[in-house]
């Protein structure tokens, strides 16, 4: 939408625009969120940096993980999804 404020970030300058979420799994959610950030930096340019929770917080909820580095509507790189390692590295 044009209320997304990574579009005010990108129009004032920003380049680089991190996330930590905490994005609980659901079906077909991954690909809702690889098209909003490609969408995003498509449109405006630069990185986006998609950190997402991995892992189950004791209770129903199930995060996916599947961090993702987007550039100027690129994927560059995703993490796993459903790893069960600690931590997960993405470059």
């Amino acid at each position: 939408t044009c209320d997304a404020p990574n579009v005010a970030y990108m129009l004032n300058g920003v380049d680089i625009i991190a996330n930590g979420s905490g994005s609980h799994h659901n079906l077909r959610k991954l690909h809702q969120r690889v098209e909003l950030l490609t969408s995003a930096t498509r449109k405006g340019g630069g990185v986006y940096l998609y950190a997402n929770q991995i892992g189950c917080d004791g209770g129903r909820l199930y995060y996916d993980g599947s961090s993702l580095v987007v550039v100027n509507g690129k994927v560059v790189s995703q993490g796993p999804q459903f790893s069960i390692e600690k931590e997960v590295f993405v470059s």
